[in-house]
């Protein structure tokens, strides 16, 4: 079992809570992410992300607050290799969303 790390980043939009959970669900995919488990009750989506130089996951919650929704990202990722000594996997994880979003 590798060493993990996690990191947090939260984002807002002006999009409806559904609306926000679509785009989110269609980043994933996009990103690269595998084994998307989606809960639209909870609105909680899961996706595992493993690549060469990142094996990780991220948790995407989301919350309407006055008319906009704010969306809870947390990634979580191995950090014991070599490649993780030059760039933050984490950070590889947040942005492999951020940008298909």
């Amino acid at each position: 079992m590798g060493i993990r790390r996690s990191k947090q980043e939260l984002l807002q939009t002006d999009l409806p809570i559904n609306d926000a959970l679509k785009r989110c669900d269609d980043a994933l995919s996009r990103g690269g992410f595998k084994n998307i488990v989606k809960n639209e009750t909870l609105r909680h989506l899961n996706g595992k992300y493993k690549k060469i130089t990142v094996f990780g996951e991220i948790d995407i919650s989301l919350k309407e607050i006055g008319g906009k929704t704010e969306i809870n990202l947390k990634s979580t990722a191995n950090v014991d290799n070599i490649f993780a000594l030059f760039s933050s996997p984490n950070n590889k994880i947040l942005k492999a969303f951020i940008s298909n979003f």
